[in-house]
């Protein structure tokens, strides 16, 4: 894998870590990648396309190599994002963003219209509803709970005692990813402290993101977003939402139809495309199908001399 140049950006207080690939003179294309997870991870999906665009792979607030902030919250992603695009100078890039990445670029487009060429949204439409959801009590009630627990949060979880067991956690948690392929994200993921302990490379303060965001406004920032946009699902994604979320009442962490359609609704030219044996995580599970969904979706948007090279 060819090793990124690296680039730091100020923004709002903290200094951000920014990889790129390929030549400055080229279109850019920007990857930005979900919570708890580092730039480093998209290299594979994003490697292919250094050929013919700049690849720029900014790494979030509390993330990676990119300093820790006192409080998260969506407005300073956002903010980021846009920081990253002016100070590298980057001409109305295509956006790529997974997961959380994806709700911060389609945040970023709606704002920031005149930046962003297109725009790719990969499992970031947020959590299928859950029937708790629609009642106002209980939904009060998660909300004071996930208050009290992401502002009580430590910088760091407990100590990882080697990177073999890092690599472990990560194939328990992604069972479709291969062992060669775990122990090179954990080397990337994690790192050594000051106290001499390995650590996951994110604050975990950062889910108080959560606690700045609202499913109803997302849905109105969809609705203005004004470029051509890609929007990638995984049919296994509900494994991941059962796992994160507490659902209860029978809820299985997949998406109705009714609910995913009412979602892809809000975007005004949006493109669908699922990707089968695949979770949450696409980016591990199937790269090379995720690589063929960019490229055509590339194509469709600048005509096939931009596309990747066979």
């Amino acid at each position: 894998m060819t090793e990124p140049a690296r680039h730091t950006v100020r923004s709002s207080g903290v200094s951000l870590s920014v990889l790129t690939l390929g030549d400055p003179a080229n279109p850019p294309l920007v990857f930005v990648h979900g919570i708890r997870d580092v730039a480093a991870s998209l290299l594979t999906i994003a490697e292919p396309f250094a050929d013919r665009w700049y690849v720029v792979l900014p790494e979030l607030r509390g993330h990676g190599d990119s300093d820790n902030s006192n409080y998260y919250a969506i407005w300073q992603f956002i903010y980021d994002l846009h920081r990253v695009i002016e100070a590298l100078e980057l001409d109305t890039p295509i956006v790529f963003g997974h997961s959380l990445g994806g709700q911060i670029a389609a945040h970023h487009a709606a704002m920031f219209t005149e930046e962003v060429r297109a725009l790719m949204i990969v499992e970031g439409l947020g959590p299928p509803d859950r029937p708790q959801d629609v009642d106002a009590d209980a939904r009060l009630l998660a909300q004071r709970q996930q208050l009290v627990s992401t502002m009580e949060m430590s910088e760091h979880a407990r100590p990882l005692p080697s990177l073999e067991f890092a690599a472990q956690r990560l194939r328990i948690n992604n069972p479709r990813l291969s062992e060669e392929r775990a122990h090179w994200l954990a080397d990337h993921s994690t790192a050594v402290a000051a106290d001499g302990n390995r650590y996951w490379k994110f604050d975990q303060r950062v889910m108080q993101i959560w606690l700045s965001t609202d499913p109803t406004l997302n849905r109105q920032r969809w609705r203005q977003v004004q470029c051509a946009t890609l929007i990638v699902t995984a049919d296994l994604a509900h494994e991941y939402w059962v796992a994160q979320i507490p659902g209860g009442d029978g809820w299985d962490g997949r998406f109705t139809e009714g609910d995913l359609a009412e979602r892809l609704r809000s975007f005004r030219n949006a493109a669908h495309v699922r990707i089968a044996n695949a979770g949450h995580m696409v980016h591990f599970d199937a790269p090379e199908m995720l690589v063929d969904a960019i490229e055509r979706f590339l194509q469709r948007v600048t005509g096939p001399s931009r596309a990747r090279r066979s």
